[in-house]
């Protein structure tokens, strides 16, 4: 049976001093995805894309506050899903760079606090846990942001969890983007998985966005301008692909779980949901 996930990633181009700015036309870019596409689920922003990167101190504010309640209310109006790219989120004295994700419900189903910082730039304090959150009815998703792409210890972390789809929210305008592209291929192909990468646009980003299916190829990929992607997932490839190998042939995750050897980091016997519902004939 078919698992669908209608998903949207939002390309936006971020005002850097004008945070009500930026709620306004991310509020304006999802009624035109639901308008186009209004089997649209799950819809994803950049990273930072809100408050943007160069104000921690006067711009981080408690989770709930001001803008997750708007994200909260977004989502309950549009009925979706919302990872509303990243938040700088004040903690008593501490500043996380933070990724909640609400459900149509306009309920915080979950949060994710970063835990690669892209030092020594980013002066927030890295979290310590992954996290993924459940769709009803059609499976599990992991957020991760921007630099943890680059770890491949937190996307299968992720996958161990149950994962199926990655989020990750981006804002990369350095010019290693064309290696974090690779690094989205190479994390959907290695894990079997969906994953997505959405960076902001033009001025402090360098855009291309892209969506991967879990064989690594591209299913559709943005300019360097404000875009919108609109993509439906079928999350019973993930199983497909799992089972019976990438192009047919090759099956790491099953793999990975399967054999008896183990490295000094691992757990005797990882406790996943993956162990379960993967054999190797």
């Amino acid at each position: 049976m078919n698992r669908l996930l209608g998903m949207g990633v939002c390309q936006l181009e971020t005002d850097t001093a004008d945070i009500q700015k930026n709620m306004d036309s991310l509020a304006g870019q999802i009624k035109i995805m639901r308008a186009y596409s209004p089997w649209i689920k799950l819809v994803c922003a950049p990273e930072l894309c809100l408050q943007g990167p160069y104000h921690m101190a006067s711009s981080a504010e408690t989770i709930p506050g001001p803008i997750s309640d708007f994200c909260a209310d977004l989502a309950r109006k549009h009925e979706i899903y919302l990872i509303p790219g990243s938040l700088y989120e004040k903690a008593g004295n501490t500043v996380y760079n933070t990724s909640p994700v609400f459900t149509p419900q306009g309920k915080m189903v979950a949060r994710y606090r970063k835990m690669y910082p892209w030092r020594p730039y980013e002066k927030t304090v890295s979290g310590s846990e992954t996290v993924v959150f459940d769709i009803a009815g059609v499976g599990r998703v992991g957020v991760c942001i921007c630099y943890d792409l680059w770890f491949p210890e937190v996307i299968r972390d992720l996958v161990f969890k149950g994962a199926e789809v990655i989020m990750v929210p981006t804002l990369t305008g350095t010019q290693d983007r064309s290696q974090e592209i690779i690094l989205c291929r190479a994390a959907a192909i290695a894990n079997q998985c969906y994953v997505a990468s959405i960076n902001g646009a033009s001025r402090i980003s360098k855009g291309e966005s892209l969506i991967v299916d879990p064989e690594g190829n591209i299913m559709q990929k943005a300019g360097q301008l404000p875009e919108n992607l609109m993509a439906m997932l079928d999350l019973s490839r993930v199983d497909q692909v799992r089972q019976y190998g990438t192009c047919g042939v090759s099956r790491p995750v099953a793999s990975f779980l399967h054999e008896s050897h183990r490295f000094p980091h691992q757990e005797p016997r990882m406790k996943t949901p993956l162990l379960d519902t993967i054999d190797l004939f």
